[in-house]
């Protein structure tokens, strides 16, 4: 059964009635401290705060309820805990409540003029959860608390099956990956939206980057978004399928410049590494002149700059190209003291480059 469990301060009692009929007319069953409705453990550390913390977890969703007085376990313990749980909750607000607060809001300083520490405190929350966390109050006054309860919760349940019908759909989307098949242009675009979320699974959405990148047709700001994802695992897949997912050729010089920009902020060092040879793939002269700007302090950078620098040395003829390359050599064999064998092999590129036999 539903579990929809009620929580404010002891004043809440004035609604606990209606609540309760709601919640049953709902399917649900009501949990309320005060009518004995709520996890507890009775043992020699026993804690409200813990019962709270246990109830909330527990519950199905949660209504959180203003009347007059404060509740501090309902707004330090409770809040938090639906908050970091991701359960979903309404707020409800007397509506004379909600009015004062807004005068006192906009008339006095709240922390200092407000003499009475418990309507100080009611206002402070009251605050904290619109301007800090910026949630939605919903009014009410004592004849409609039952209709807006059920109003509110009906949206919720709304919610609820959108999600489900959209995670359903994204369920067949990924088996229509899996297979290989060539998508529509929905279907990619949903494939985008699953790349870019970053509260999917991660499995999905490096499937969603592969497609994407077998089919090339990502545009710049998704790509960006894509080697930008706080997820390593899908951040580092973007750079390794740049050429394919960004398809402009030659790249744009403020995209190449943003790369190597990301490379030099990164705490990963695998991402600067993994950029210098995904911009080389992309256009090996728009990744010369922008490297340029690359942070070489690390000498693996050096080594692997170095390395593609040898590599691509044919492509390397025009003068422009050259001279740049001839710059990026010598940074990286100077920054480097000892005499491994990529040195040598960098220092015969240069000299040769040098001399326009590149």
């Amino acid at each position: 059964m539903l579990r929809i469990m009620l929580c404010g301060a002891s004043d809440t009692d004035a609604v606990q009635h209606t609540f309760a009929r709601v919640a049953g007319e709902l399917g649900g069953e009501p949990w309320h401290y005060l009518s004995g409705q709520i996890r507890y453990h009775n043992t020699a550390t026993a804690s409200w705060i813990a019962n709270s913390r246990d109830s909330v977890r527990s519950a199905d969703f949660c209504v959180f309820a203003v009347l007059a007085a404060y509740g501090e376990i309902t707004w330090t313990v409770e809040l938090k805990q639906a908050l970091d749980d991701g359960l979903p909750f309404i707020i409800l607000c007397l509506d004379r409540t909600y009015e004062e607060y807004l005068a006192l809001k906009r008339n006095v300083d709240i922390t200092t003029a407000i003499q009475d520490p418990a309507k100080r405190n009611l206002v402070q929350m009251l605050d904290e959860i619109e301007s800090v966390r910026q949630l939605t109050i919903v009014q009410f006054n004592m004849d409609t608390f039952g209709e807006i309860f059920r109003r509110e919760a009906a949206k919720l349940f709304a919610f609820a099956l959108a999600t489900t019908a959209q995670r359903a759909k994204r369920e067949a989307l990924a088996n229509t990956m899996r297979d290989g098949a060539r998508l529509s242009t929905r279907e990619l675009l949903a494939t985008e939206e699953i790349a870019l979320d970053e509260f999917e699974e991660k499995a999905w959405r490096k499937l969603a980057v592969e497609t994407l990148a077998e089919h090339g047709v990502v545009g710049p700001e998704t790509v960006s978004d894509l080697i930008r994802s706080r997820e390593q695992g899908i951040q580092r897949l973007a750079i390794d399928k740049l050429a394919q997912l960004y398809a402009q050729r030659p790249p744009d010089a403020d995209f190449v410049q943003d790369c190597v920009a990301l490379a030099n902020n990164a705490d990963d060092v695998g991402v600067a590494r993994r950029m210098i040879a995904a911009l080389f793939d992309l256009d090996v002269a728009s990744a010369i002149h922008g490297l340029l700007e690359l942070d070489v302090t690390e000498i693996g950078l050096r080594r692997r700059l170095a390395a593609l620098l040898v590599e691509r040395e044919h492509m390397c003829v025009e003068p422009a190209v050259r001279a740049e390359a001839v710059e990026l050599l010598t940074r990286c064999i100077r920054k480097t003291k000892d005499e491994a064998h990529w040195i040598s092999r960098a220092t015969e590129c240069l000299e040769r480059l040098q001399k326009g036999n590149g």
